[in-house]
Protein backbone atom coordinates (compact mmCIF):
# COMPACT_ATOMS: atom_id res chain seq x y z
CA UNK A 1 0.00 0.00 0.00
CA UNK A 2 2.79 2.55 0.65
CA UNK A 3 4.54 1.83 -2.66
CA UNK A 4 1.07 2.58 -4.13
CA UNK A 5 0.95 5.77 -2.35
CA UNK A 6 4.56 6.88 -2.98
CA UNK A 7 4.20 6.17 -6.89
CA UNK A 8 1.09 8.38 -6.50
CA UNK A 9 2.66 10.89 -4.81
CA UNK A 10 5.44 11.24 -7.00
CA UNK A 11 3.34 11.09 -10.13
CA UNK A 12 1.81 14.10 -8.85
CA UNK A 13 4.86 15.68 -8.24
CA UNK A 14 6.25 15.08 -11.43
CA UNK A 15 2.89 16.60 -13.32
CA UNK A 16 3.13 19.87 -11.48
CA UNK A 17 7.36 20.25 -12.13
CA UNK A 18 6.33 19.96 -15.87
CA UNK A 19 2.70 22.36 -15.29
CA UNK A 20 5.63 24.86 -13.86
CA UNK A 21 7.81 24.65 -16.30
CA UNK A 22 5.61 24.96 -19.57
CA UNK A 23 4.00 27.94 -17.52
CA UNK A 24 7.57 29.51 -17.01
CA UNK A 25 8.93 28.88 -20.63
CA UNK A 26 5.39 29.25 -23.00
CA UNK A 27 7.08 27.96 -25.73
CA UNK A 28 8.99 25.31 -24.66
CA UNK A 29 5.37 23.28 -24.44
CA UNK A 30 4.60 24.16 -28.11
CA UNK A 31 7.35 21.52 -29.44
CA UNK A 32 6.02 18.67 -27.20
CA UNK A 33 3.51 17.65 -30.19
CA UNK A 34 4.66 19.70 -32.97
CA UNK A 35 8.21 20.14 -34.91
CA UNK A 36 10.00 23.39 -34.66
CA UNK A 37 9.78 25.48 -37.54
CA UNK A 38 12.44 28.19 -38.50
CA UNK A 39 12.09 31.36 -40.40
CA UNK A 40 14.19 31.06 -43.02
CA UNK A 41 15.67 33.55 -46.01
CA UNK A 42 18.36 32.53 -48.67
CA UNK A 43 22.10 32.35 -47.85
CA UNK A 44 23.62 36.05 -48.24
CA UNK A 45 19.82 37.99 -47.79
CA UNK A 46 21.45 40.12 -44.91
CA UNK A 47 18.72 39.69 -42.67
CA UNK A 48 19.28 37.82 -39.79
CA UNK A 49 16.93 38.85 -37.55
CA UNK A 50 13.00 40.09 -37.59
CA UNK A 51 10.38 41.01 -35.45
CA UNK A 52 7.48 38.81 -34.73
CA UNK A 53 5.35 42.18 -35.36
CA UNK A 54 7.57 42.42 -38.76
CA UNK A 55 7.17 38.98 -39.47
CA UNK A 56 3.35 39.50 -38.43
CA UNK A 57 2.65 42.13 -41.03
CA UNK A 58 4.96 40.25 -43.85
CA UNK A 59 2.82 37.26 -43.83
CA UNK A 60 -0.72 39.33 -43.53
CA UNK A 61 0.48 41.39 -46.91
CA UNK A 62 1.69 44.39 -45.68
CA UNK A 63 5.43 45.99 -47.14
CA UNK A 64 8.35 44.70 -44.95
CA UNK A 65 11.82 45.21 -46.09
CA UNK A 66 14.88 44.13 -44.30
CA UNK A 67 18.41 43.78 -45.31
CA UNK A 68 18.00 46.47 -48.50
CA UNK A 69 14.91 44.04 -49.85
CA UNK A 70 11.29 43.78 -49.99
CA UNK A 71 10.66 40.67 -47.87
CA UNK A 72 8.26 38.35 -49.94
CA UNK A 73 6.98 36.08 -48.46
CA UNK A 74 5.67 32.04 -49.37
CA UNK A 75 3.37 29.97 -46.94
CA UNK A 76 3.25 25.98 -46.42
CA UNK A 77 -0.10 24.40 -47.88
CA UNK A 78 -3.13 25.86 -46.20
CA UNK A 79 -3.97 22.45 -44.67
CA UNK A 80 -0.45 21.67 -43.75
CA UNK A 81 0.71 21.21 -39.97
CA UNK A 82 3.33 23.96 -40.43
CA UNK A 83 1.15 26.57 -42.01
CA UNK A 84 -1.55 25.97 -39.47
CA UNK A 85 1.08 25.95 -36.39
CA UNK A 86 3.17 28.93 -38.03
CA UNK A 87 -0.40 30.53 -38.16
CA UNK A 88 -1.59 30.44 -34.77
CA UNK A 89 2.30 31.13 -33.28
CA UNK A 90 3.10 33.89 -35.50
CA UNK A 91 -0.37 35.88 -37.04
CA UNK A 92 -2.18 34.45 -33.84
CA UNK A 93 -5.33 33.18 -36.27
CA UNK A 94 -6.88 29.65 -36.47
CA UNK A 95 -7.40 28.10 -40.53
CA UNK A 96 -10.90 29.88 -40.42
CA UNK A 97 -9.74 33.22 -39.26
CA UNK A 98 -6.44 33.13 -41.56
CA UNK A 99 -9.25 32.83 -44.05
CA UNK A 100 -11.67 35.30 -43.59
CA UNK A 101 -8.93 37.61 -43.28
CA UNK A 102 -8.03 36.64 -46.82
CA UNK A 103 -11.86 36.91 -48.16
CA UNK A 104 -12.18 40.32 -45.98
CA UNK A 105 -8.35 42.05 -48.18
CA UNK A 106 -9.76 40.66 -51.07
CA UNK A 107 -13.67 42.22 -50.83
CA UNK A 108 -11.68 45.76 -50.16
CA UNK A 109 -9.52 45.21 -53.12
CA UNK A 110 -6.43 44.50 -51.25
CA UNK A 111 -3.07 42.49 -51.99
CA UNK A 112 -3.54 38.59 -51.29
CA UNK A 113 -2.44 35.94 -49.31
CA UNK A 114 1.30 35.09 -49.50
CA UNK A 115 1.96 31.93 -52.46
CA UNK A 116 1.68 28.69 -50.82
CA UNK A 117 4.06 25.94 -51.91
CA UNK A 118 3.41 21.96 -51.93
CA UNK A 119 6.65 21.02 -49.50
CA UNK A 120 9.14 22.19 -47.04
CA UNK A 121 11.39 21.63 -50.04
CA UNK A 122 9.90 23.66 -52.09
CA UNK A 123 10.16 26.66 -49.70
CA UNK A 124 13.63 25.83 -48.95
CA UNK A 125 14.60 26.01 -53.21
CA UNK A 126 12.63 28.91 -53.60
CA UNK A 127 14.02 31.10 -50.71
CA UNK A 128 17.49 29.77 -51.67
CA UNK A 129 16.94 31.22 -55.23
CA UNK A 130 14.61 34.22 -55.28
CA UNK A 131 15.95 37.25 -53.67
CA UNK A 132 14.20 38.92 -50.67
CA UNK A 133 11.64 35.48 -50.49
CA UNK A 134 10.89 34.10 -46.87
CA UNK A 135 9.42 31.05 -45.80
CA UNK A 136 9.50 28.50 -43.08
CA UNK A 137 10.29 25.35 -42.73
CA UNK A 138 10.90 22.20 -39.70
CA UNK A 139 14.08 22.27 -38.40
CA UNK A 140 14.94 18.95 -39.50
CA UNK A 141 14.92 20.13 -43.06
CA UNK A 142 16.85 23.56 -43.19
CA UNK A 143 19.46 22.98 -46.03
CA UNK A 144 22.85 24.95 -46.54
CA UNK A 145 21.01 27.46 -48.78
CA UNK A 146 19.37 28.69 -46.78
CA UNK A 147 19.85 30.72 -43.24
CA UNK A 148 17.53 30.99 -40.47
CA UNK A 149 16.06 34.27 -39.17
CA UNK A 150 16.10 34.61 -35.23
CA UNK A 151 12.44 36.46 -34.11
CA UNK A 152 12.81 39.54 -31.62
CA UNK A 153 16.51 38.28 -31.09
CA UNK A 154 15.77 34.69 -30.34
CA UNK A 155 17.18 32.02 -32.38
CA UNK A 156 15.74 28.93 -33.24
CA UNK A 157 17.87 27.05 -31.33
CA UNK A 158 16.92 28.84 -28.45
CA UNK A 159 13.81 27.01 -26.37
CA UNK A 160 12.03 30.69 -26.45
CA UNK A 161 11.81 30.52 -29.73
CA UNK A 162 7.75 29.12 -30.12
CA UNK A 163 7.12 28.58 -33.46
CA UNK A 164 5.92 24.57 -33.81
CA UNK A 165 3.48 23.22 -36.15
CA UNK A 166 0.78 21.65 -35.15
Amino acid sequence: MLGILTRAVMRSTLTSIVIALCLMFPGASAYADGKRLVVVVGKGAGVTNLSRADLRRCFTGESVSAGGRTLIPFNASPSSPDRIGFDRAVLGMSPDEVGRYWVDRKIRGQSGAPRSLPSPAHIAKVAAKFPGAIGYLPADQLTADVQAVSVDGIAYTDPRYDIASQ
